[in-house]
């Protein structure tokens, strides 16, 4: 068995399988992009003319109540996202989409993660939890525009 599978005894009903697919249980397993990001990761000092200055900015959506909260922190330098950080109430699913797309944008940036449908097809997230990803959606769309709205107000 490979680590971090989960045992299903000989014999056991496929209900007892592991519902997630290993893509979500990986990265479930592994979610370095969760928290907030260091202090004083966003300096507001230039190291030089012409060098923007580091900046955060977030966007959340979701009520825990409703069993999805996501919350996006980006750190930007001008328009160059620098970093990406969420902190996530909710089902495996979407802390696994919140850290596959916080892995995506830092190293392929934004143009690159498509939308929910897509992580839906990527991440094999079943049909009946596509509305947490609609979630996670709204969250990185609020942090996106807090991020356009400082480039557009500086």
């Amino acid at each position: 068995m490979k680590a971090g599978a989960a045992a299903v005894p000989a014999g056991a009903p496929a209900a007892f399988a592991d519902p997630l697919g290993p893509a979500v249980r990986a990265l479930f397993a592994d979610l370095r992009h969760a928290g907030d990001a260091p202090p004083g990761a966003a300096r507001g000092d230039a190291a030089g003319a012409g060098v923007a200055a580091e900046r955060m900015v977030s966007g959340e959506a979701g009520r825990e109540q409703r069993g999805t909260r996501v919350r996006f922190m980006l750190r930007l330098a001008g328009e160059r996202l620098l970093q990406v950080r969420y902190r996530a109430y909710g089902c495996p699913y979407t802390l696994a989409a919140c850290e596959w797309l916080a892995q995506r944008l830092e190293s392929t940036g934004r143009a690159s993660i498509g939308g929910p449908a897509d992580w839906a097809r990527d991440l094999s997230v079943p049909p009946a939890k596509l509305g947490r990803l609609l979630v996670v959606e709204d969250a990185l769309t609020a942090a996106f525009a807090a991020a356009d709205k400082t480039v557009t107000d500086s």
